[in-house]
Protein backbone atom coordinates (compact mmCIF):
# COMPACT_ATOMS: atom_id res chain seq x y z
CA UNK A 1 0.00 0.00 0.00
CA UNK A 2 1.30 3.25 -0.83
CA UNK A 3 0.21 6.26 1.21
CA UNK A 4 0.18 10.09 -0.32
CA UNK A 5 0.16 13.60 0.69
CA UNK A 6 -2.14 14.71 3.45
CA UNK A 7 -4.82 16.18 2.08
CA UNK A 8 -7.97 18.49 4.18
CA UNK A 9 -11.18 18.95 2.71
CA UNK A 10 -13.86 20.93 5.12
CA UNK A 11 -12.62 20.41 8.42
CA UNK A 12 -11.50 16.95 7.84
CA UNK A 13 -7.45 15.91 7.35
CA UNK A 14 -7.39 12.50 5.30
CA UNK A 15 -4.97 10.59 3.10
CA UNK A 16 -5.99 8.52 -0.41
CA UNK A 17 -4.04 5.33 -0.21
CA UNK A 18 -4.61 2.21 -2.50
CA UNK A 19 -3.18 -1.47 -2.70
CA UNK A 20 -2.82 -4.37 -5.12
CA UNK A 21 -5.17 -7.42 -4.01
CA UNK A 22 -4.46 -10.87 -4.86
CA UNK A 23 -6.08 -10.93 -8.28
CA UNK A 24 -3.90 -8.20 -9.39
CA UNK A 25 -6.75 -5.28 -9.42
CA UNK A 26 -6.28 -2.57 -7.43
CA UNK A 27 -8.33 -0.80 -4.61
CA UNK A 28 -8.64 2.56 -3.09
CA UNK A 29 -8.46 3.56 0.66
CA UNK A 30 -9.30 6.81 2.44
CA UNK A 31 -7.28 6.98 5.78
CA UNK A 32 -9.36 9.97 8.03
CA UNK A 33 -6.37 11.05 10.55
CA UNK A 34 -7.81 13.89 11.62
CA UNK A 35 -11.29 16.37 12.50
CA UNK A 36 -11.22 19.92 12.93
CA UNK A 37 -7.25 20.00 14.39
CA UNK A 38 -8.34 16.41 16.59
CA UNK A 39 -5.95 13.44 15.73
CA UNK A 40 -7.55 10.14 15.02
CA UNK A 41 -6.08 7.32 16.98
CA UNK A 42 -5.94 5.32 15.18
CA UNK A 43 -6.54 6.34 12.03
CA UNK A 44 -10.07 5.25 10.46
CA UNK A 45 -9.53 3.11 7.43
CA UNK A 46 -12.46 3.52 5.04
CA UNK A 47 -12.07 1.07 1.32
CA UNK A 48 -13.95 1.64 -1.68
CA UNK A 49 -16.50 -0.99 -2.87
CA UNK A 50 -14.93 -0.71 -6.34
CA UNK A 51 -11.75 -2.24 -7.70
CA UNK A 52 -9.81 -1.35 -10.92
CA UNK A 53 -6.76 -2.48 -13.60
CA UNK A 54 -4.79 0.86 -12.51
CA UNK A 55 -3.99 1.96 -9.47
CA UNK A 56 -4.60 5.61 -10.67
CA UNK A 57 -8.31 4.74 -10.83
CA UNK A 58 -7.93 3.48 -7.24
CA UNK A 59 -6.79 6.69 -6.03
CA UNK A 60 -9.63 8.95 -8.30
CA UNK A 61 -12.95 6.40 -6.85
CA UNK A 62 -11.38 6.90 -3.32
CA UNK A 63 -10.94 10.62 -3.70
CA UNK A 64 -13.76 11.17 -5.25
CA UNK A 65 -15.57 8.99 -2.65
CA UNK A 66 -13.87 10.85 0.70
CA UNK A 67 -15.43 13.87 -0.92
CA UNK A 68 -18.73 12.76 -1.24
CA UNK A 69 -18.64 11.34 2.19
CA UNK A 70 -17.93 14.70 3.33
CA UNK A 71 -20.05 17.09 1.74
CA UNK A 72 -22.77 14.77 2.57
CA UNK A 73 -22.00 14.68 6.29
CA UNK A 74 -21.77 10.98 6.18
CA UNK A 75 -17.93 10.34 7.32
CA UNK A 76 -19.66 11.49 10.78
CA UNK A 77 -21.32 8.01 11.02
CA UNK A 78 -17.95 6.24 10.09
CA UNK A 79 -15.79 8.10 12.87
CA UNK A 80 -15.65 7.01 16.71
CA UNK A 81 -18.26 8.23 18.87
CA UNK A 82 -17.45 8.79 22.32
CA UNK A 83 -14.24 6.75 22.91
CA UNK A 84 -15.90 2.96 21.68
CA UNK A 85 -13.12 2.44 18.96
CA UNK A 86 -14.65 -1.02 18.54
CA UNK A 87 -17.65 0.08 17.20
CA UNK A 88 -16.09 1.79 14.06
CA UNK A 89 -17.43 0.47 10.79
CA UNK A 90 -14.97 -1.18 8.28
CA UNK A 91 -16.79 0.19 5.23
CA UNK A 92 -18.89 3.32 4.21
CA UNK A 93 -22.47 2.77 4.02
CA UNK A 94 -24.00 1.30 1.16
CA UNK A 95 -27.16 3.61 1.16
CA UNK A 96 -25.68 6.88 0.43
Amino acid sequence: MENYQKLQHGDYEYQIACYRKVNGMYQGMILLTAHAGIKYSPIVEISTTSVFKTERAAQIEASALACQLIETGSVASLVPKEGKFSSWPKEFPTNL
